[in-house]
């Protein structure tokens, strides 16, 4: 049964404010610890960390939560759903695993970096332990939010006691990696106890694989295309213009990011109840429902925006050294960070609730092709900077065609 959409907004949002409080908290402290070059290498750690566990998701985080969202109340579905789906992650985990061994084999990387990837594609074991896309197509997302509270709250005291110097980037790594693995397990215990969904080997076919693989590619495939400018976007600074700007950019990318953490509650509060009313056809209240939410997103962005502008270098070279180059980082990011938001509504909130899910991939087609290019040009005029335009750019045209096409498609008549 779902949950109340107000009050798991409300629980959502107090969890969510003490997730961001705690990165403010830890890039600083991590920042000053590890300096500029090192604290580039463990975000190299976690956008390995991402790469991987984007695999290992395959893109069941919307369409598996759409198929038990528009049926909450059927129990014998929804383990057939999530049997199947585990097994599926598994598999794809392992075949990860087994890439990621070769890729550090065949590298020359530092030992440090191989390290540093093998932990980052051990940590996407979090996609199977820890099932959001289930909760979050039951509407009980407040499950989800506290548990991954409680594992950062422990990285985060575990960090600050263990990680001293340069040294120690190891155990910041794990530190940080695997605070997800924790609350994932976790969550299994909370399912087994509660028996909030049953797996069951009887509940496992080809055929239901089959069918699951198949809606579920459309989201990975179009996602897919998006890790030029989401994900790879660390790798490629790191390759061409070193840790240490990398250790600049992940600095101003973790504060920019805070803002999605205000964005992601109300979507997924909200993400269950659009299911059921696109499936009862109800427009006029989505529309409504849409333009409250993007009113919402605009305050917040401007707020940020403004409080960077007169606040942010003077704030910032308290913690960090390049305290200028972030903030003017920072300005071209929050606006980034508008745009993913409206996004996020067509997207999460319009295409796929909508069953149109099939369009992604012509978008991000679309825009990885205009991402790569530009990106070298940009990276050779404007740097690091260059590199944060780009991703505005195309971000921007993502949302124009994504409005072009909810108008004609006539989504919402």
């Amino acid at each position: 049964m779902k949950a109340n959409v107000g009050r798991e907004t409300i629980y959502l949002y107090l969890v969510q404010i003490s997730n961001i409080i705690l990165p403010l908290v830890l890039v600083p402290y991590l920042a000053h610890v590890l300096g500029v070059e090192f604290f580039g290498k463990l975000s190299y750690a976690q956008a390995i960390s991402y790469i991987a566990i984007f695999f290992v998701d395959f893109g069941f985080n919307f369409s598996a939560a759409r198929n038990i969202g528009i049926d909450t109340n059927n129990n014998k579905n929804i383990s057939r759903i999530y049997s199947n789906v585990q097994v599926i992650k598994s598999l794809i985990f392992i075949a990860v695993v087994l890439l990621g061994i070769a890729f550090v084999l065949l590298s020359n990387q530092s030992i440090i970096d191989k390290k540093l990837t093998i932990l980052g594609v051990l940590s996407a074991s979090s996609s199977i332990l820890m099932p959001a896309w289930l909760f979050q197509g039951l509407g009980r997302n407040s499950n989800v939010a506290f548990l991954n509270f409680a594992s950062r709250l422990l990285s985060l005291l575990l960090i600050v006691l263990f990680v001293k110097n340069q040294e120690d980037l190891i155990i910041a790594a794990i530190c940080q990696l695997f605070s997800p693995v924790l609350a994932g397990v976790g969550m299994q215990m909370i399912i087994l106890k509660n028996k909030v969904v049953d797996f069951t080997f009887s509940h496992i076919s080809f055929e239901d694989i089959k069918i699951l693989s198949r809606d579920s590619f459309h989201n990975f495939s179009a996602s897919f295309l998006t890790l030029g400018f989401t994900y790879f976007n660390p790798i490629i600074i790191k390759v061409f213009l070193g840790d240490s700007v990398l250790g600049v950019y992940s600095f101003a990318d973790k504060l920019a990011n805070v803002l999605r953490q205000l964005y992601i509650p109300l979507v997924q509060a909200n993400f269950s109840r659009v299911c059921s009313l696109f499936h009862e056809q109800k427009y006029s209240t989505l529309k409504n429902m849409f333009i409250k939410i993007a009113y919402v997103f605009l305050g917040i962005s401007l707020f940020a925006y403004i409080s960077n502008y007169f606040l942010g270098e003077v704030v910032i070279n308290l913690f960090f050294s390049e305290g200028e180059g972030v903030s003017t980082l920072l300005r071209v990011m929050i606006f980034t960070q508008f745009i993913i938001a409206i996004s996020m509504i067509l997207v999460n909130l319009i295409v796929i609730p909508a069953g149109q899910s099939y369009y992604l991939k012509k978008v991000y087609l679309f825009a990885v092709i205009f991402y790569f290019s530009i990106i070298y040009p940009m990276i050779k005029w404007g740097g690091v900077y260059g590199v944060a335009i780009s991703i505005s750019l195309v971000e921007l045209l993502i949302v124009c065609l994504f409005f072009k096409f909810i108008k004609k498609k006539k989504i919402l008549i």
